[in-house]
């Protein structure tokens, strides 16, 4: 029984992230974005094999550490701007177990998780979720602020309570690794009511849409071969004030587990002074 368990799931990390790239060749070949995909890699093979091969390494690693997830969310007061790191579309605070260790061992000892029901709640609920997550990290604290880093829809829920006036002033970094910020096209295979959310034009775009954003420092961080997120402009904010970089050519779960937007990450704190 457990090698029946172990072969499907290898064969689940091999097969669903094929298919992702096969509807992320078609979705970018269909907006126009393929060929200027292509010319900003230098050509589309051996991006989308190191994306392939990250996306198979991501969906082992993922189901290997979701159960760390179901026990409590993290948190760990000490020196510095808080930090909340939340989870995106499916996932939970398992997420961040390689990259927590990465940003303590930099020095960054002010850490805490947000974890959301993405299976059977909606998006605002998450929000809801989230606004109660930062009441009890930054507390009575009269001046306190927090820095935001969400990776895929974990973006746009920081996104959106960024923008709400209660939190808007008290947000001294906001960063968004991956995030569908105009929806995405993997949202048509959706089964849910948060993935049928980021549909483009849908509900959650619109919902972060139609908040402003804070007054501060905001980087998203995107792949050029993105899996989840696609066509290429979905990941792309499009705001006044946002600044983007792409990074390496790799599956849109590997980021969570990348020593480059780690790197990416680590700077960003200490430009804000996390």
């Amino acid at each position: 029984m457990i090698t029946l368990v172990f072969v499907v799931l290898v064969l689940f990390a091999v097969a669903w992230p094929l298919v992702r790239y096969a509807a992320f060749a078609i979705s970018n070949y269909r907006s126009g974005e393929l060929a200027l995909i292509r010319e900003k890699t230098g050509g589309l093979g051996w991006p989308v094999l190191r994306g392939v091969l990250t996306a198979m390494a991501a969906e082992l690693i993922a189901v290997a550490t979701y159960p760390l997830g179901w026990f409590r969310e993290f948190g760990r007061d000490g020196e510095g701007t808080p930090v909340v790191l939340v989870h995106g579309l499916f996932h939970n605070a398992s997420a961040w177990s390689i990259m927590l260790n990465r940003l303590d061992r930099a020095g960054f000892h002010n850490l805490h998780t947000y974890q959301y029901d993405s299976f059977s709640k909606d998006f605002e609920t998450a929000v809801e979720g989230m606004e109660k997550k930062l009441d009890r990290v930054l507390g009575a604290r009269t001046g306190g602020s927090v820095i935001l880093i969400g990776h895929s829809l974990g973006g746009l829920v920081c996104r959106r309570v960024a923008g709400d006036p209660k939190y808007r002033d008290r947000v001294a970094g906001l960063m968004a690794l991956g995030s569908p910020h105009k929806g995405s096209d993997l949202a048509w295979f959706g089964g849910n009511a948060m993935s049928r959310g980021l549909i483009p034009g849908r509900s959650i775009a619109e919902a972060v849409a139609g908040v402003p954003d804070p007054e501060c420092p905001k980087l998203a961080v995107y792949t050029l071969v993105d899996d989840f997120v696609f066509p290429l402009s979905m990941l792309l904010p499009d705001r006044p004030g946002w600044e983007e970089r792409i990074c390496s050519p790799m599956g849109h779960v590997w980021m969570v587990y990348s020593r480059e937007v780690t790197a990416m990450v680590i700077e960003f704190l200490r430009k804000v002074g996390g």
